[in-house]
């Protein structure tokens, strides 16, 4: 009775020591630091830049002003439209009691339909004014918006490439003036040889390892093109995204553990 007691405590030791290395096994993968959402920033409007309020390595949030532009000509602008806009109104005002009065002489005989038809032809103006002055205001109201950079997401700023005083003029190629990445996430790549491709699904949720401290993400990207080169940077790329409470940087060594 021991000896068929022993052998089924061997083989239940045996069978929870082969569970337990199984679900602890994990495929770890050599990867580098990249920064998520890496944007170029410009102006969309030409002007002379006034004020530069980042610096590289600033963070900044969502809306923030980075950039911003002498904007006195496009406040003009959009004060200048803005008259017309009430001036349109009132010419089209105008031009509808004057339809108005023409329609109620015709039908008393006394106005002619010439006379009329020009009342008509002077309304249709009147509209087709006020609808341009309106489209001058809205493009002059997109000039003073854009006469600014703002962050479009909380960002640490990587490049900084303008200074006060510098003229922009977006008729021609222009470089990029700030360039920057999301702050409180960051991606990090690895390879995967086709054989192990299996291993590796969309939106699969992984661990990431820098410098001994952990942080947990998913695989947000799968490459289809396989990559050449030496042995940590050949294969299908992977990208892993994860979220971070301070600035990594990008280019550190990681490791990815995929259960």
């Amino acid at each position: 009775m021991n000896l068929h007691s022993n052998k089924y405590r061997y083989i239940l030791l045996c069978f929870l020591l082969f569970s337990l290395s199984g679900y602890n096994h994990a495929q770890e993968f050599s990867a580098k630091l990249h920064w998520s959402q890496r944007v170029e920033l410009g102006f969309a409007v030409s002007g002379i830049v006034e004020k530069v309020s980042v610096n590289v390595g600033n963070t900044v949030k969502k809306g923030d002003a980075l950039v911003q532009l002498d904007n006195d000509v496009f406040r003009a602008d959009v004060k200048k439209n803005r008259a017309l806009l009430v001036s349109a109104q009132e010419t089209l005002n105008e031009a509808v009691r004057e339809r108005d009065r023409a329609r109620e002489l015709y039908e008393r005989t006394v106005l002619s339909d010439h006379d009329l038809q020009v009342a008509k032809n002077n309304l249709k103006s009147s509209k087709a004014e006020l609808e341009q002055v309106r489209a001058r205001l809205i493009a002059s109201q997109h000039d003073l918006k854009y006469s600014i950079i703002r962050a479009p997401f909380d960002a640490v700023v990587l490049q900084r490439y303008v200074q006060p005083g510098q003229v922009i003029a977006t008729q021609f190629r222009q470089d990029p003036l700030i360039v920057i990445a999301a702050s409180n996430k960051m991606m990090a790549q690895f390879f995967v040889t086709e054989n192990k491709l299996n291993e590796v699904t969309k939106n699969k949720p992984v661990k990431i390892v820098v410098s001994g401290e952990n942080y947990v993400g998913k695989i947000i990207a799968i490459g289809l093109e396989l990559v050449e080169g030496d042995s940590s940077s050949s294969g299908y790329p992977v990208e892993v995204e994860f979220s971070v409470k301070k600035i990594l940087r990008a280019g550190r060594a990681a490791k990815v553990e995929i259960e």
